[in-house]
């Protein structure tokens, strides 16, 4: 029996933390299933789920927290694996326009508003090529929950692109 664990961490960038954490859990006869792990500003974070044996778990969560020189970590148990469940569909939506206070929460009130959560979110601050300004660059993955329409998110998510003069491509 395995148990599924999420495990965050964020601390200064610098060789080997991924090795580190990798040998962890290959000494405790564990499975690196998913991940999501990014240098932000010289910061590394990340966020990853692991499937350890339940014997080895809590030996495992001690010798990762102990090792971790410098990395604030966090280990969460997954009760129950999350399924699409209840979403009709997901969709991509892609975002560019002049960087502005604000853009994102905007764009989450309008998602939660419609019935649709964020599975995956990036974002970054460009420059234009020709101008030099600052553009504003979001992509979006986001499902809908059932008796949503992608169509009245597609008109609502039009409107607040005529509003903050932005690019917003839902598809």
């Amino acid at each position: 029996m395995t148990k599924s664990l999420v495990i965050t961490f964020v601390g200064d960038d610098r060789p080997g933390i991924v090795e580190s954490i990798s040998k962890i859990i290959v000494q405790y006869d564990g499975e690196w299933i998913e991940s999501r792990l990014a240098n932000l500003s010289g910061k590394f974070a990340g966020i990853l789920r692991v499937n350890i044996p339940e014997a080895k778990c809590e030996d495992f969560t001690a010798a990762l927290k102990s090792s971790a020189k410098g990395l604030n970590i966090n280990i969460e148990q997954v009760v129950k694996e999350q399924s699409s469940e209840g979403h009709t569909q997901c969709y991509k939506l892609e975002l560019l326009g002049q960087d502005q206070p604000g853009i994102i929460h905007r764009i989450s009130s309008v998602l939660a508003n419609n019935g649709a959560t964020v599975e995956d979110l990036e974002s970054e601050v460009i420059e234009a090529s020709m101008s030099g300004e600052k553009l504003f660059k979001a992509s979006i993955t986001l499902c809908l929950a059932e008796g949503y329409s992608a169509d009245t998110l597609s008109e609502v998510l039009e409107d607040l692109a005529n509003e903050l003069i932005v690019d917003i491509e839902l598809g």
